[in-house]
């Protein structure tokens, strides 16, 4: 009887399971701890909630718009619209919207190609500060978000600069690009981000304007054991942000990729949410014209395919005259 061993000497029904048992450890590696069900909803579904204990006169409106990790569904991440107001009570006298898009189906490099709900593709793993970014799939995912944002407003009412921008994993790292990278001049604002356990991509590209950094204060949470997205990820993205001039509130914990199942890491993203909705309107917050310079859809596009311009390779032998070429090719 003759046993196939691949490259690797395994004999082959060993190889086979053991790649089969390392799909489904990835496959749920970026995920809640706590998601529900295996529902995965359409990729133009939005997981809409209201906060049913508000007692606070309609124009007192906000928003916050969580993005779920690779892999995950909005399921994960619906509860929050129950957790935040028990652990920050005021919270509950406010008319808050909760967001929870869920990602398209992409295929992921690093697991095979595999088709899962992703915000972009992953190249490395784990994920440290030297892991690839797919500027592409970031830049989509931003104007996604962008367009949620316009609805919002266009809709509900709701201001961008009442909206927190939050994510888990993946999804922390479009809230903070979509809060924070190359924005467009003028833009609104946001009143806060908020970063579970995710990351900074596009660094070497980075670019905050004074008056995003000073009105967009960051929360970020990581686990110091983190095997995932390293923990190397918050110490980088929140000195970098900090340098920028950008009001960062950091926590860790010793705990690994999860915060669903850590209270105290909810609890205190409850206080940083708290505080950024609740603040009182004699502060001196600036004053916009929303409608004015709400980013149109042809306006969003462009200002998402900047992050993808901004990520091509410069062929410096071709010579300046060549770069332009490929960049004016791109568009």
């Amino acid at each position: 009887m003759i046993h196939r061993k691949d490259i690797f000497g395994l004999h082959w029904p060993l190889f086979v399971a053991v790649v089969l048992i390392q799909e489904a450890i990835f496959a749920n590696a970026f995920s809640s701890p706590v998601a529900s069900g295996n529902r995965k909803p359409s990729s133009t579904q939005l997981h809409v909630d209201k906060n049913k204990d508000r007692k606070a006169p309609s124009n007192n409106k906000a928003a916050i718009i969580f993005l779920h990790g690779l892999g995950d569904s909005p399921d994960g991440w619906s509860k929050l619209g129950e957790w935040l107001p028990y652990y920050a009570p005021n919270l509950a006298n406010l008319d808050i919207t909760y967001v929870f898009p869920p990602a398209h189906n992409v295929a992921i490099t690093v697991n095979g190609g595999e088709m899962m709900n992703g915000w972009f593709d992953v190249f490395d793993w784990p994920i440290g500060i030297d892991a690839k970014d797919d500027a592409k799939g970031l830049a989509m995912s931003v104007r996604r978000v962008e367009e949620i944002v316009n609805e919002l407003k266009e809709e509900e009412g709701i201001d961008p600069s009442r909206v927190i921008l939050g994510g888990f994993s993946q999804g922390g790292a479009v809230a903070v690009t979509a809060a924070y990278n190359r924005r467009k001049k003028g833009a609104i604002p946001f009143a806060g981000c908020v970063v579970m356990s995710g990351w900074l991509p596009l660094k070497e590209y980075l670019d905050v304007s004074e008056e995003i950094a000073k009105a967009t204060p960051l929360f970020w949470a990581h686990g110091q054991l983190d095997d995932k997205i390293l923990y190397e990820q918050q110490v980088f993205g929140v000195d970098k942000l900090d340098s920028l001039g950008v009001d960062v509130t950091a926590h860790s914990y010793p705990v690994g990729h999860e915060s669903t199942s850590n209270w105290e890491e909810i609890q205190d993203m409850a206080e940083f949410v708290e505080t950024v909705l609740c603040r009182t309107e004699d502060g001196d917050d600036q004053k916009y014209d929303y409608d004015s310079i709400v980013l149109s859809p042809e306006d969003a596009e462009k200002n998402a395919l900047l992050y993808y311009l901004c990520s091509l390779p410069i062929d410096e032998s071709a010579g300046v005259g060549a770069e332009n070429n490929a960049y004016s090719n791109t568009l």
